[in-house]
């Protein structure tokens, strides 16, 4: 018992092992996510689960048989003589006329198979969505790292040149203290930084359901020297997504699910007719208490007998209750066609916000790349005249600021214009890649 515990536990620790030690690509972290993910797990069910409800409805066209048997003991009243009897008996039927009920029942079933079915591609894709917006936030964190790194870079150097001229005697002990104060700044940065970077990791994880422990991703190189929008407006994003898009088929499979359920309810004002068959037979035993052994008579063969039958059942009266029937099969499709136009007001909605966010996103990235090529040249002339002591440690500190900001600015921008981008190519239909 010891060894199977240690050897088990010696699995789930190299199992996490190679989580932690592994780097996720966007592709590896999607696909993990839809071979694990429980929510796709569930809709996947749910899918094989209405597969059963075909199979169900099938059935309602053969013959339904059964076999019945039955053990009875007659005793007298003097307690002296007992008679036991058996019935036995098959018996079978089956619908030859209900208003095509059966049939209508099996398309209703199919289409419940489909609407599942498109409801679990909907899932995939919302999920697939998720990751690739965790993974960029991650990677922009990743980035906002190596900023905050390189600004603690330039004060550590800011720093020790401070310290030569004190010990130089040119400048006073006091000035040390305001580059101190910017290093510790700089850390608190890059602290938050690395925890907003972990917030996202984990985050991440937990989209794809595995351990987060270690978990990383790799790193990609985003470059946009070209940054274009590739689309001219959203028009024709939403005329192609209106006619691909899982969550309209849905909605339209619905729809002509509902249909056939209007018909479905329509049948009950129809007659319905069946045909039956029935075999049965009776045994008799009598037992004497005088005697040693019963006398057992097989009777069989004379007491089998045959049925044959067809019956006819029409409803003449019900208080109207198939009437409101039909009346609530009609209503909810008129439900799910206002669903459907609801439905398509979104996803207009939701394309015509997204290009507007990668339109505006790119001109901000263009305007942040122009604002970092002047704080950029801001920050090297400041920093030759701090070289050379024509500034001074606080003035060169709020160039160095600016400097920063306009990191941040630009590779903010730059993550929201490639995820907005992103987005338009998911309506569009077109895979989601980052590189």
């Amino acid at each position: 018992m010891i060894r199977v515990i240690i050897t088990l536990s010696f699995f789930i620790l190299s199992i996490t092992f190679g989580f932690s030690q592994k780097k996720w690509s966007l592709q590896e972290c999607v696909d993990y996510a839809l071979e694990n993910n429980i929510s796709i797990k569930r809709a996947a069910l749910n899918t094989n689960y209405s597969k059963e409800d075909i199979t169900i409805a099938k059935s309602r066209l053969l013959p339904l048989a059964t076999a019945n048997a039955s053990q009875n003991f007659n005793i007298n009243s003097k307690y002296d003589r007992l008679n036991p009897s058996n019935r036995l008996g098959v018996s079978a039927s089956i619908d030859l006329y209900n208003g095509g009920r059966n049939k209508l029942l099996i398309e209703q079933a199919n289409k419940s198979v489909l609407s599942n079915t498109v409801n679990l591609e909907i899932i995939q894709n919302n999920i697939s969505l998720q990751i690739a917006n965790s993974y960029l936030n991650a990677l922009f964190n990743k980035e906002n790292i190596k900023i905050a790194k390189e600004q603690i870079v330039i004060t550590n150097i800011q720093l020790s040149r401070m310290n030569e001229l004190i010990e130089a005697g040119v400048k006073p002990r006091v000035n040390l203290l305001d580059i101190q104060a910017t290093l510790a700044s700089n850390n608190e940065q890059l602290t938050i930084a690395e925890n907003a970077l972990d917030l996202s990791l984990l985050n991440l994880a937990q989209i794809i359901q595995v351990p987060t422990k270690g978990f990383d991703i790799k790193d990609v190189v985003i470059n946009l020297d070209k940054a274009i929008l590739l689309y001219s407006n959203s028009k024709g994003i939403y005329d192609k997504a209106v006619d691909n898009r899982p969550e309209i088929k849905k909605v339209k499979i619905d729809i002509e699910n509902a249909e056939i359920g209007i018909k479905v309810s329509q049948t009950s004002l129809k007659p319905s007719i069946s045909m039956s068959y029935g075999l049965n037979t009776a045994l008799n035993y009598s037992f004497n208490k005088d005697d040693n052994y019963p006398k057992i008579v097989n009777q069989f063969d004379d007491n089998h007998n045959h049925s044959i039958g067809i019956s006819a059942r029409y409803t003449i009266f019900d208080a109207k209750s198939r009437r409101a029937s039909i009346n609530k099969a009609k209503i909810n499709k008129e439900i799910i066609e206002q669903n459907l136009i609801d439905q398509k007001l979104q996803l207009r909605a939701t394309i015509e916000r997204a290009y507007l966010d990668a339109k505006n996103s790119l001109k901000q990235y263009e305007s942040s790349l122009s604002s970092l090529t002047s704080q950029q040249e801001s920050f090297n002339i400041s920093q030759e005249r701090y070289k050379l002591g024509a500034m001074n440690s606080f003035d060169f500190d709020l160039v160095k600021s600016r400097l920063f900001n306009a990191k941040v600015s630009v590779i903010n921008a730059k993550y929201n214009f490639v995820f907005k981008s992103k987005v338009l190519d998911f309506y569009n239909d077109k895979p989601i890649v980052i590189e």
